[in-house]
């Protein structure tokens, strides 16, 4: 019975917390006025409220009595601005939150330019901070030259305030070094390797990872997997060029010069604009060269050919962050945790052998 009591008791709270019953100021009820209640011993009042306080649902202050905590989460997801991979993230971080009765907060991190971008994303942290958020689920910013000392400012503003922080994507220190933050995505470097063997048994013995120069750690990762699969391989050469995937100059110079078979993007949105341009210059997808990405969102089906990628699970990692950040939030002192989710290779058309032997001239 009093097991029973005790989860009346403490589902009763939760509903009225998250109601907003006690907005505005209000305590809960005390141990004593639980007892006369529901007809319990303290034991079992103190046991209800104090699990309300590690689910994080309220929190106790000495003489003051027990109030509703800030439930709330920020979110820093600037990679929106540059793959569509990021929206199926927001949207289950968003139900999640939902779910559990948490409200999430986010803003504008999403210009065009990185630097400004940047500057958002420090904007956001700052006030997630005066908003006294609970914790904190980042996507380090890239494409700057600095990106590695914006990345550690940002998260020096949550450690002073004491908001935990769980990373996405990526850490904010490049390879192999590991910062003291938990992480969620995927294994990178063998989603590229898994790429890289692939077009390699499709046939293509020449593969190129068109890259930017200042690409998230875990784009770098993609490339680098992809090469080591790749130069494994008797016979078989991989390439990187920092072009941009409307350079049609650039990408064209690269062809005559390289004379790829196939090219690896480090998202399928890059892939799809470089098929735009391969299209351009007389280079047809996969009939002269074969084109693979990363990511696998709506534009990989969408395009012609479709695209061969690597599929992430964007609610997977939406569903990792929220339990890893709501774990850390309750447990401070965990040591960092790297969660890795599965990845798997999605073959389309855009890598299919060339029965009759693909030109490369």
């Amino acid at each position: 019975m009093g097991e029973n009591k005790f989860s009346i008791i403490f589902d009763l709270l939760k509903a009225d917390v998250l109601s907003g019953k006690y907005a505005g100021g209000r305590p809960l009820p005390s141990a004593s006025a639980l007892m006369r209640r529901f007809g319990v011993a303290r034991a079992t009042a103190v046991a209800a409220l104090k699990e309300l306080e590690r689910s994080g649902f309220v929190k106790s202050y000495r003489g003051r009595g027990t109030f509703p905590a800030n439930r709330s989460i920020g979110l820093i997801l600037p990679g929106v601005a540059y793959s569509e991979f990021f929206l199926p993230v927001m949207s289950g971080l968003s139900r999640r939150c939902q779910e559990e009765g948490y409200g999430l907060l986010f803003g504008d991190a999403y210009s065009d330019d990185p630097v400004r971008r940047a500057a958002q994303a420090k904007a956001l942290a700052e006030g997630f901070v005066r908003k006294r958020v609970s914790g904190v689920i980042f996507q380090p910013v890239a494409l700057l030259d600095n990106g590695q000392e914006v990345n550690a400012e940002i998260v020096s503003i949550f450690d002073a305030a004491r908001t935990p922080v769980v990373l996405i994507d990526n850490d904010i220190v490049p390879p192999p070094g590991r910062s003291r933050y938990d992480i969620v995505g995927i294994n990178n470097f063998e989603a590229g390797r898994r790429i890289g063997a692939h077009l390699v048994k499709a046939g293509a013995k020449r593969i190129c990872f068109l890259i930017h120069a200042n690409c998230a750690a875990s784009v770098r990762l993609r490339c680098e997997g992809v090469m080591s699969a790749v130069r494994a391989v008797r016979d078989a050469s991989a390439f990187a060029i920092g072009a941009g995937p409307d350079d049609a100059e650039a990408v064209r110079k690269f062809l005559a010069q390289a004379k790829p078979d196939a090219f690896v993007c480090g998202n399928d949105k890059t892939a799809a604009r470089l098929r735009q341009t391969l299209a351009r210059i007389g280079r047809r997808v996969p009939e002269k060269i074969m084109l693979a990405g990363f990511d696998d969102v709506q534009i990989a089906s969408a395009m012609t050919p479709q695209l061969t990628t690597i599929r992430q699970p964007a609610g997977g990692i939406a569903e990792a962050a929220f339990a890893a950040l709501t774990e850390r939030m309750r447990r401070p002192g965990l040591p960092p945790r790297e969660i890795l989710l599965p990845a798997p290779l999605v073959v389309r058309e855009s890598t299919l052998q060339n029965k009759v032997g693909r030109r490369t001239d």
